[in-house]
């Protein structure tokens, strides 16, 4: 699902799992907290090298869809490389009761480029790295809205992604996000009173269906 290399034609591949995001002690102070989504991905190929992809993390109140194309080649036997654009959509609402009603949507892209290296004919290790760009962002709570719609680089993030054998057929996806950035979607609702960018650490769990 991460390997730069594109489906053959017409055909489909599906991964479902799970992405773990830490939040930054500068929002949450003392408490550490991992924040699990659901993590659901697709890729249809549509030639030799161009590919279609769609992802979905959702936990629920808050859910990222995210649609987008790769370019893949070979360089080597082992090595390949492919360039890409996703753009992203984002929506949460939070409500308690009567006393807190808050909602917020935004949308991003993320130019990316990603290097994949075969160990051996199972083993394959991919590193990507994206930048963030921020589109749209709205957020509402009560009758107060902010909006924002200047675009702009928001920040980068660096992938590694081990996927190997897991049962009979079955293969697995394991690894590591580092994003630096000024805005995470899944921690919308904290509201940061600052303008800075924060390291979120994430970690990729996903089974290839």
């Amino acid at each position: 699902m991460y390997f730069p290399q594109a489906p053959l034609p017409g055909q489909w591949r599906k991964s479902i799992g799970a992405v773990f995001t830490t939040t930054p002690p500068e929002l949450t102070e003392e408490v550490r907290v991992s924040v699990p989504a659901i993590d659901f991905h697709v890729q249809r190929g549509l030639t030799e090298h161009l590919f279609l992809v769609g992802r979905l993390q959702t936990q629920i109140v808050q859910s990222n869809l995210a649609v987008g194309l790769r370019w893949a080649t070979p360089l080597t036997n082992r090595l390949h490389m492919a360039v890409g654009y996703d753009l992203t959509g984002w929506f949460g609402a939070l409500k308690i009761k009567d006393v807190f009603n808050s909602q917020a949507f935004g949308a991003q892209s993320f130019p990316n480029l990603s290097v994949g290296y075969r160990l051996t004919r199972d083993l394959e290790l991919t590193v990507k790295g994206e930048a963030i760009m921020d589109l749209y962002y709205r957020s509402k709570v009560g009758n107060l809205a902010v909006v924002y719609d200047r675009r702009q680089v928001n920040g980068v993030a660096v992938t590694f992604i081990l996927e190997q054998p897991f049962y009979k057929e079955r293969h697995v996806s394991v690894g590591f996000r580092a994003a630096y950035s000024n805005f995470n979607w899944q921690l919308w609702s904290l509201y940061d009173t600052f303008d800075r960018n924060l390291f979120y650490p994430q970690l990729i769990f996903g089974f290839i269906l």
